[in-house]
Parts: structure tokens; sequence; C-alpha cells
């Protein structure tokens, strides 16, 4: 079926006329669309991913650290330092790294989220991820914004933003947009008598 379109009005023109158009502009929409957005279940498991990882991979080497002290005889310290560097990596490197180069942590990656800047929906530099990390590390540091800032997304209904990503204008979004299935196809059917 053929729409054809609906005239269109031109407003007149000329001395004492006011210019512009007939219609009032249609309000620009506010946020991307719902369907872009990362979802707040994936959101908080892919932060306890993260946390775990991260515990998981701090107990592998405080162990194998001890471990070597305690069968190697050590009489110093120096070999707890490799721990200390190793949550120092953890800090500067795993999540502003990984956000500005791949989009995200392995958490993030997993579940199929990619954060971006809110203003053009591209990367985040690495100064940006870092702030974003900082900012997020800072809130655990006080007990009842470590409570809200991860949950903020699930209160915030146009951009499901928690608190560290308001500080640093940045968005969460799904990395692959999955096509909608495809509508089954109509049964064929016979007339009656035919």
């Amino acid at each position: 079926m053929n729409a054809a379109h609906p005239p269109r009005h031109i407003p007149p023109s000329g001395p004492g006329l006011p210019a512009g158009p007939a219609y009032p502009a249609t309000p620009a929409p506010q946020g991307p669309a719902p369907g872009i957005l990362g979802n707040r279940g994936l959101r908080l498991l892919a932060l306890l991913i993260d946390v775990v990882l991260a515990v998981v991979v701090l107990a592998l080497v405080t162990t194998g650290v001890g471990l070597v002290v305690t069968l190697g005889g050590s009489r110093d310290n120096s070999p707890f330092y490799l721990s200390f560097l190793v949550v120092l990596a953890l800090l500067f490197l795993y999540s502003p790294l990984l956000t500005a180069r791949c989009g995200g942590t392995l958490g993030k990656l997993l579940c199929g989220l990619s954060v971006v800047r809110l203003a053009d929906g591209s990367p985040l530099s690495y100064g940006t991820a870092l702030g974003r990390h900082l900012a997020h590390l800072g809130m655990w540091l006080v007990p009842v914004l470590s409570l809200l800032d991860p949950l903020a997304c699930c209160w915030d209904r146009t951009l499901r933003q928690c608190l560290h990503d308001k500080v640093v204008g940045s968005l969460v979004i799904r990395r692959s947009m999955r096509p909608a299935p495809a509508p089954a196809p109509a049964p064929v059917t016979r007339p009656a008598g035919s």
C-alpha cells in the first residue's frame, strides 16, 4: 500500500512576516534508545565477575609469594612487594586500560557490555577511564556510597548511569545488538472445496 506524504506547509515569506517554520520543531530525543543501554542485571553481574577475578588473582599471587618465602627460607619480606605491585597493576591498568582499549573490563566484555562517552558514543580515553575507575574506587571507601554507586543504575530511568558514570560522563551500552527473531511464516491453508 502506497502511503502518500501529506502536503508540506511552506510558510509565506515577505516583508513584515515572521520567518521560520509553521510548526514547532520536534523535540530532540533525550538519551539513547532503551534497547541500546546496558542491562542493569548484566552490569551488576559484570561487577561481580570483576571483583571475583581481582580477588582470585590477588589470592594466587599472595599464596605463591607466601610459598616461595616459606619454602625458600627467605629472611626478608621483599617477595611480598610483588603482591603490592599486582595491586597497583589492578588499580591503574586492569579497568582503565581495558576500558580504554577494548571498551570494558573482562566482566563487561563477557556480559556483552561496553563503556562509551555520553556526549558522542566514542570510546573513553585512558584518562577518562582512569577517572571513572578512581571515582568508583573512591565511592567504595565511603560506606553508604559503596552501596549506592553500583545500584544507582537501577533507579536512573533515562540513562541507567551509576554514580561513577555521572562523574565522568560515561554510559554503558550493549556491545552488539541482537537481531530480532524472524517471525514464523504463516501457515498455508487451502480454501475448502479445492
